[in-house]
């Protein structure tokens, strides 16, 4: 499975530390990319989860970080929040809605770099079929070549927050807050 989530945050960080040529693809490393969210209980703790499926796309020109683009998508169905029950009903009608919506996706509209490590990537996130402006604050965390495959590669961790109830989901109000925070930690190769 092509990686993902890793195309938001790579587009804008990739630029800083490594040579790269104008739009150079990178692909998502799957088994280092991360999909989380948390949500608040009872204004009491926050329940996390995680989706274990992304992928996606990422084109990223270290000389023009504006020109870079970002395309992510996440098999809604693969949402874990260490609880089956929970997972079930989050996959049902009432939330996520799966068997209608099956892909949650992510694609970039802008990307704004702050400084060498921070960047804004900004994007229409898309859940249940509605489609909201997000924009992620992103940290290049380190640039580094991989020492088996001997290819750039690139972190970036991205945090947005979003209301679940601009995408129609709005049970239990008085049990689960409203604002959703979101993480996507990825790793990208550059393609040899």
């Amino acid at each position: 499975m092509k990686r993902l989530l890793t195309s938001i945050f790579a587009t804008m960080a990739l630029g800083v530390l490594l040579p790269t040529t104008a739009l150079a693809a990178w692909e998502i490393d799957p088994s280092h990319t991360h999909v989380s969210f948390q949500v608040g209980h009872l204004g009491l703790t926050h329940t996390p989860g995680i989706f274990r499926k992304v992928e996606g796309r990422v084109k990223f020109d270290d000389k023009n970080v504006e020109a870079s683009s970002v395309t992510i998508t996440i098999d809604a169905a693969s949402i874990d929040t260490v609880h089956g029950q929970r997972d079930s009903d989050l996959r049902s009608a009432a939330w996520f809605d799966v068997e209608k919506n099956p892909t949650i996706s992510f694609v970039s509209t802008s990307v704004r770099r702050i400084d060498d490590k921070n960047y804004v990537i900004a994007g229409n996130l898309s859940i249940r079929g509605k489609s909201i402006p997000v924009d992620f604050n992103t940290v290049l965390t380190n640039r580094a070549i991989n020492p088996f495959l001997k290819l750039p590669m690139v972190g970036f961790v991205g945090n947005a927050k979003i209301k679940r109830s601009d995408f129609d989901m709005v049970q239990y109000p008085a049990v689960i807050s409203d604002e959703v925070d979101l993480k996507i930690s990825l790793e990208l190769i550059q393609k040899s």
